[in-house]
This record gives C-alpha cells, sequence and structure tokens, in this order.
C-alpha cells in the first residue's frame, strides 16, 4: 500500500487567509518527498471551504520536489471552465515531468455546496455531467489532434493545446465514489467509462478491462500519546475544517503509534493501494515528521 499525504492548503488558510503560514506545505511536501512518501495531495474549494488553489499550489510543488506523485484529492472540474482546465493540468504535468494525478469530484449535496456553485457562475444540479464532459473534453484536446466540438459554453473549430501531458493518455484519472445523493450504480458507470478505476463490471462494458486500477482512500490521523486527546483535537478541527458538522468516514487513526498503525493497516487488508493521509490540527509538520518516525516503518515493514 502507497502511503501520501495531504499538503495542509485548508488548514494554513483557516489559521490566516491574510498570511497564511504556506511554508508548512512546503516542508512537509520536501519531506514527504525525501522520506519515501509516493504522493503529496492537495484539496479543492473556493469559497466553501476556502484553501489555496490547488493547480498552481501543484505547480509550485512540481519546482520543488523530484520523484512524489502530485495528486488533486479531489478537484472540483465543475467549478471551471473545461478548455481553461485541460490547459492548466497539461501545464502543470508538464512542468513536473508527468507526476501529476488527478482526483475528480462533483461535490456534495449541501446548501454550502449549492452556494459556492453559484458563485462561480456554475450550475449545481448540472455537476455530474459537467464532471463528464470536462474529461471527455480534456482527453480530446490532450490527443494533441485538432479538435472540433460544440457543446454548452465549448466552441472548439480545429483547436489545439500546447502543452500536451508529458505522457500521451494524460495524468491517472481517480473519480470519487460513494458520493452522497446520487444512485451508486450510477456513480460505477460514470467510474468505468471514464476513470482509471475499479469497477470490473463497468470497465468490461465500456471495453476498458485493460484499464489499471488504484484504489486511493483518503483518511485522518492525529498522533497524540492519549488516544481521547486526539479525538478531541480531531473534533475539533474537522467542525472547523468543514464549517459546522463534522463529517468523519471511514477509519481514522487517533492516537499513539501502536494505534494508528493498527487502523491504517485495515485498510491494507481491505485491499487499499493508496493512502492519502490527512493530519489535524495546527502543528501538521510535527504531525509529519511523528507519523514518519513512529509509523512509517512499522507500515513499511
Amino acid at each position: 500500500m502507497r502511503l501520501g499525504i495531504l499538503a495542509p492548503t485548508r488548514g494554513v488558510v483557516m489559521q490566516s487567509a491574510r498570511r497564511p503560514p504556506v511554508d508548512e506545505c512546503w516542508a512537509m511536501a520536501r519531506l514527504a518527498d525525501e522520506a519515501g512518501y509516493d504522493a503529496v495531495w492537495v484539496g479543492d474549494s473556493i469559497v466553501a471551504k476556502p484553501r489555496l488553489e490547488p493547480l498552481t499550489t501543484l505547480a509550485y510543488l512540481a519546482g520543488i520536489t523530484t520523484r512524489v506523485r502530485l495528486g488533486t484529492a479531489v478537484l472540483l472540474p465543475a467549478l471551471r471552465h473545461p478548455v481553461v482546465l485541460a490547459h492548466q493540468i497539461a501545464n502543470v504535468d508538464q512542468i513536473s515531468r508527468g507526476r501529476v494525478v488527478l482526483g475528480l469530484g462533483v461535490g456534495w449535496s449541501l446548501p454550502s455546496a449549492e452556494r459556492e456553485w453559484a458563485a462561480c457562475g456554475a450550475d449545481h444540479k448540472r455537476r455530474v455531467r459537467r464532471l463528464e464532459e470536462h474529461v471527455q473534453i480534456w482527453r480530446m484536446l490532450w490527443r494533441g489532434e485538432p479538435v472540433t466540438h460544440r457543446d454548452g459554453d465549448v466552441e472548439l473549430t480545429d483547436h489545439t493545446i500546447g502543452p500536451l501531458p508529458w505522457h500521451p493518455a494524460g495524468p491517472p484519472v481517480l473519480i470519487t465514489a460513494a458520493n452522497r445523493g446520487e444512485m451508486l450504480a450510477a456513480q460505477f458507470d460514470r467510474f468505468g467509462r471514464l476513470g482509471d478505476g475499479i469497477i470490473t463490471e463497468a470497465l468490461a462494458r465500456h471495453d476498458r478491462t485493460g484499464v489499471g486500477f488504484t484504489l486511493c482512500v483518503y483518511t485522518t490521523v492525529r498522533m497524540e500519546d492519549d488516544p481521547r486527546t486526539a479525538e478531541r483535537v480531531t473534533t475539533e478541527f474537522l467542525a472547523t475544517y468543514y464549517g459546522g458538522g463534522v463529517h468523519s468516514r471511514g477509519t481514522m487513526g487517533l492516537g499513539p503509534a501502536d494505534v494508528v498503525i493498527a487502523a491504517l493497516q485495515r485498510y491494507a487488508a481491505a485491499g487499499v493501494s493508496d493512502l492519502c493521509i490527512r493530519f489535524v490540527g495546527d502543528d501538521q509538520l510535527a504531525q509529519l515528521e511523528r507519523f514518519t518516525t513512529e509509523v512509517l516503518p512499522g507500515l513499511r515493514g
């Protein structure tokens, strides 16, 4: 199981929107690159959960790292224009020499999400179809051949973009599943058509059985000698992080090293190929340092 970390692009803005301590993000990325982690991930939100903008952040991370993959967990394409986003993604992929991984989502069916879509001039009700349109347009443009395509606000007439992604197929696309407010079968079908992923029946139905699969799970870790302290810090942090109620899903590693190791090993036993670890608190660099010293060897062994 490969291990990656979530850069605290939301956490630093929670500390200060005017002068966020961005050096913590850069220090964590460098440590992950040097310590043998597989990936550094960034999240996405514009006004619902403000944070550093994901693609410009990944471009900077590409310049200060050499080997870790650089991923979005997750990017919300429907908030942006697909042609512009195709160009931006390809550019970051070139700068990083093919290290970009695209985790994509459609967002939640919550009032805060609806307001975010409205603020960005996007239709929240069309966000699922819009995500599909994005991936289809990206892949057309990333082939490097002139594209003619008209649909809604997209009008391409023998257009190309440059640079193209580092690899001809473009960055891997991981599409979220188990979204609230949407039938699971529809999510699996979309995953089979567009994602580089797991749903075997859907993949076969769309002639994509040869595609390699990555099952990436996003989880939360807080290291403390006392598990109760870890739980309290996590609850308080996530309440602010999500702007109200705590949205905790799945197994979290909260407590000393042995507790965290046991929690994360459950993912490996379940067949998870990749973990995106989100640390909580205002001391996430220190959390990563402790995790690297106390937990990483146990997971690697």
